[in-house]
């Protein structure tokens, strides 16, 4: 079992890293909506939401023991496929960029069939 303070440097860390991110989801929505929706994976109305927060409410929204970012690549097969060794690393970095877009397109697509 960890100690207190080693559970309380993983929080802080945590709160860190959602600080970080939610920073960065905001400078890039505010810089290129498109490009920060391809790269987020976020929605319109999520990026809209993001990009009229104050700084004190992205400190509030990051004070939390659980990270608010998601790992998008979510299958063992992808991430082997993708970490596998290469001839060309560009082109690795090619497939990576396909698969994510390809994964947003279908969760976009989901949620506007549910509407």
């Amino acid at each position: 079992m960890q100690s207190l303070s080693a559970q309380q440097e993983q929080v802080k860390s945590i709160n860190d890293l959602n600080l970080s991110y939610l920073l960065l989801a905001q400078s890039l929505i505010k810089e290129d909506k498109d490009a920060a929706s391809f790269r987020l994976g976020l929605t319109e109305p999520l990026m809209n939401t993001l990009k009229s927060l104050s700084v004190s409410q992205l400190i509030k929204l990051a004070s939390t023991n659980q990270l608010i970012c998601q790992l998008r690549i979510n299958s063992e097969a992808v991430i082997d496929f993708l970490t596998r060794d290469s001839r060309i690393d560009a082109l690795q970095r090619v497939h990576t960029g396909i698969i994510l877009s390809t994964d947003l397109l279908h969760t976009l697509t989901g949620s506007d069939i549910s509407k």
